[in-house]
């Protein structure tokens, strides 16, 4: 046991240090398009620092065990919502723009209701799969299309190289490595203390996972760089709903087990239903002033922890 404890905190690890170069690499190669700080947030960032969780999912989703696979996507998106968005507004109130909240928030509410409505049956076949990516390919489309903000000349004088090329290459397949050996550790520790997958999926994995997004939005809170910092996080959360849940069920159909019921709903169906109404709530601050204050903060985060608890707490039942 003690042996694959160690395993799953090296896995993890390696799992921040490479999606972290993944995500400084791929915004350097991603200036060479001179596209704005909010898009790259809400794209490349968020993608570079979706990738464990793609990893993580796909893997899960290859050796059926879709309670892992999609309590890994909620429950980063929770982690997402609550502690880095409450922390990093903690550290300094987050400054909010119209579009984050009436486009970007509107599609991450619309993305995890969509799920929720697929999940419902407690399971995820391939012509969902392939709706939760089309939709996440027209998203990215548009903003492809409106991408109306422009770069300062630092940042865009910080373009790509060979070596952030090769950078990526090496980033993705060790972050595609770790991925594997998270899989297994978490489940073995999940199995051995009677832990459920979804439990396990949601909770440590879906934490360790997290990591680059929580690094990127400190490092960008700390530089003012509000739109880099919420982006990454919003624009995580939706990748993780259309883009990780969708090839997930495309490379095999998901299928939940509802190890027991919360007022009766599949522990699961519970989760997500909790999930839209923390993001109804934080759509609400985000619209208030027009920012997300410290107090604010300090609430989100403290939802998001007792979240996390709760998880674990039902994982037992």
């Amino acid at each position: 046991m003690t042996v694959q404890i160690l395993i799953l905190v090296a896995s993890l690890v390696f799992l921040g240090f490479s999606a972290n170069y993944l995500v400084n690499a791929s915004i350097r190669i991603a200036r060479k398009w001179h596209v704005s700080e909010m898009f790259i947030g809400l794209t490349i960032v968020a993608l570079g620092t979706s990738a464990p969780e793609i990893a993580v999912s796909a893997f899960a989703a290859l050796e059926g065990k879709g309670d892992l696979s999609i309590g890994n996507v909620i429950g980063s998106n929770i982690f997402n919502l609550g502690f880095i968005l409450g922390l990093v507004a903690i550290i300094s109130p987050q400054i909010i723009s119209k579009k984050m909240v009436y486009r970007d928030g509107l599609v991450l509410l619309s993305a995890t209701l969509m799920a929720l409505f697929f999940m419902w049956d407690l399971k995820i076949v391939l012509w969902e799969g392939i709706m939760l990516l089309a939709a996440l390919v027209s998203y990215l489309s548009f903003l492809w299309i409106k991408k109306d903000v422009e770069i300062n000349q630092e940042d865009a004088a910080a373009t790509g190289t060979w070596k952030d090329y090769l950078i990526f290459i090496v980033s993705l397949l060790v972050l595609v490595k770790s991925s594997e050996f998270t899989v297994s550790s978490a489940t073995y520790i999940a199995e051995y203390f009677k832990i459920s997958a979804w439990a396990i999926g949601a909770t440590i994995v879906a934490a360790g996972t997290s990591l680059p997004e929580l690094a990127t939005s400190i490092i960008a809170t700390l530089k003012k760089k509000f739109g880099l910092s919420i982006g990454n996080v919003i624009g995580s959360d939706i990748f993780n709903t259309f883009g990780v849940i969708g090839i997930s069920s495309v490379i095999a159909p998901i299928a939940l087990e509802a190890k027991t019921f919360i007022f009766g709903f599949a522990d699961s169906i519970f989760s997500v239903i909790l999930l839209v109404a923390t993001i109804i709530l934080l759509l609400v601050f985000m619209r208030s002033g027009w920012k997300i204050s410290r107090r604010e903060g300090i609430i989100i985060f403290l939802i998001a922890l007792f979240r996390m608890a709760f998880e674990v707490y039902v994982g037992k039942m």
